[in-house]
């Protein structure tokens, strides 16, 4: 086709070459440490993103699609991001997602924390630069839930995986809160999207096993 910063004016067996771990934060390896020949730009830091893929550049070319296997074999194309979704899972305490994409997406990246209870980052970009990021478990982290997870306006209900949330419109874009302002959350946001696309992204997201 990954702590704690912004994702947007805002899925996942453990090889030796997996992100490792630390008690604050694990993040995917640099361009430096992947292996070589991967099909797929390889995620970093957030605000450190792989060269390859700055603006104006084209991303490589994408692995190949193949049908979902078991959660844990669908949230990402390569061993580095499932890997990272596994261990996310197996750090949390609340269930860790990540999205099932169609062609021409990718994993652009991923963060994520232990620290107050936990949390979760991930950016995907798809054609034209849409763009569709989560933010999973401690969401607000004490702040103000109008600041941590704005709305310009409530659609309705949406599928966020097996759960329900609550869409909605920001000025240049869409988001999906479940369980908005608790401790854990989970919330999804779009750029470039329309609302039927995003619908159908949402639906389709996972449970990452640990």
């Amino acid at each position: 086709m990954l702590a704690g910063a912004a994702l947007l004016a805002a899925c996942d067996a453990s090889p030796s070459t997996g992100p490792t771990t630390r008690p604050e934060q694990t993040t995917f390896p640099t361009a430096s440490e992947s292996p070589a020949g991967s099909e797929e730009p390889t995620a970093t830091a957030v605000g450190s993103l792989n060269p390859t893929i700055g603006p104006g550049l084209t991303p490589p070319p994408e692995a190949p699609t193949t049908s979902p296997g078991p959660p844990s074999e669908a949230c990402g194309s390569t061993d580095e991001h499932r890997a990272f979704f596994r261990q996310a899972a197996a750090s949390m305490s609340w269930p860790v997602y990540c999205a099932v994409l169609p062609d021409g997406w990718f994993l652009e990246a991923g963060t994520y924390r232990l620290a107050d209870g936990g949390r979760l980052e991930v950016t995907y970009r798809g054609p034209d630069d849409a763009r569709l990021s989560l933010v999973e478990g401690n969401v607000c982290a004490g702040t103000d839930v109008e600041v941590c997870a704005p709305r310009d306006a409530i659609i309705g209900p949406a599928a966020f995986g097996d759960r329900e949330g609550e869409l909605g419109r920001l000025s240049n874009g869409l988001v999906l809160d479940v369980d908005r302002g608790a401790m854990p959350s989970w919330r999804a946001t779009a750029l470039g999207l329309s609302e039927d696309e995003f619908r159908a992204l949402t639906a389709a997201f996972l449970v990452a096993s640990g």
